[in-house]
């Protein structure tokens, strides 16, 4: 499976490469860059945090890059909003026909296998 995931805390993202180590990853911190890598390549399962750092935008820009561009094949992608926060992820599962909210570090987190 090809999965993008956007992280900024290094917990996660460690916590990511483990679970998931054995499929092909792209990372990053930056919505700009995921978006980028959105325009790029196809993904089986897109990872969204909400909150980044400075200057990194959030995952609402990601939401509305596929929003805006229903030609994009990452449509098709199954999206994962791992977001604690609560409004930002009501906004983008808003945007995002079919995504779900699976928050960080739950049991459901946790129990996620990637089958297609």
């Amino acid at each position: 499976m090809r999965i993008l995931i956007l992280e900024d805390d290094s917990y996660r993202i460690t916590t990511f490469i483990e679970k998931f180590c054995n499929h092909d990853m792209t990372i990053t911190e930056n919505a700009k860059a995921a978006i980028d890598h959105l325009k790029s390549k196809a993904f089986d399962y897109i990872f969204l945090d909400h909150d980044l750092g400075t200057n990194n935008g959030n995952g609402t820009d990601v939401a509305q890059y596929l929003y805006d561009n229903p030609e994009n094949l990452n449509n098709k992608a199954q999206v994962v909003i791992h977001s604690w926060n609560t409004p930002a992820t009501n906004g983008m599962l808003d945007r995002l026909y079919g995504a779900v909210h699976i928050p960080f570090n739950t049991p459901a987190f946790f129990a996620l296998t990637l089958d297609k």
